[in-house]
């Protein structure tokens, strides 16, 4: 468990943990940070219903190819990280690889360094399970995580484009 400040608007400064989880326990605990993250990045929510295919994760988990982790105040998940490990690249069979789903942090605990230190956790424990390469993938909108990969050392590595096909 890492722990260090975190901060939210109007709240003192508290001691935040990042520890490993489990999907079933982001499930439960992170319905409402799903909602809110869904809110704030879907662009073509028609499209883009929130609905996991919880049977792939567990899949991905029970093969030792998923890492969650949850940002917690005490109790409380205050956001998550979730990666997928590769022990082959499809392309580069050689490397082995992490690649985020998704990472969130909720809007009210966005101050301060706690995306950084998820970020740098994600990292450790990637490479802990053997990953040379991390790959984030960040939206254009809000811009918090592309802005701030660049300070990590990070460069991009491609473009995705989206449209809706009619």
């Amino acid at each position: 468990m890492v722990a260090f400040l975190a901060m939210s608007s109007g709240q003192q400064a508290s001691t935040a943990s990042i520890r490993e989880s489990s999907f079933a326990d982001l499930l439960v605990a992170g319905a409402e940070l799903f909602t809110e993250h869904w809110d704030e990045v879907a662009q073509q929510k028609h499209l883009m219903r929130f609905a996991p295919d919880t049977d792939q994760y567990y899949a991905l988990e029970k093969a030792g190819r998923l890492l969650v982790l949850g940002a917690y105040l005490g109790d409380e998940l205050i956001g998550y990280s979730v990666t997928f490990v590769f022990e082959k690249h499809l392309h580069y069979q050689h490397l082995s690889y992490a690649q985020n789903d998704v990472l969130f942090i909720s809007k009210t605990h966005r101050k301060g360094r706690l995306g950084a230190r998820l970020i740098w956790e994600t990292e450790r424990r990637a490479k802990a399970r053997g990953a040379r390469m991390m790959l984030w993938h960040a939206k254009e909108h809000p811009p918090e995580l592309k802005e701030l990969l660049p300070k990590l050392g990070y460069s991009v590595q491609d473009i995705i484009f989206s449209r809706e096909l009619t």
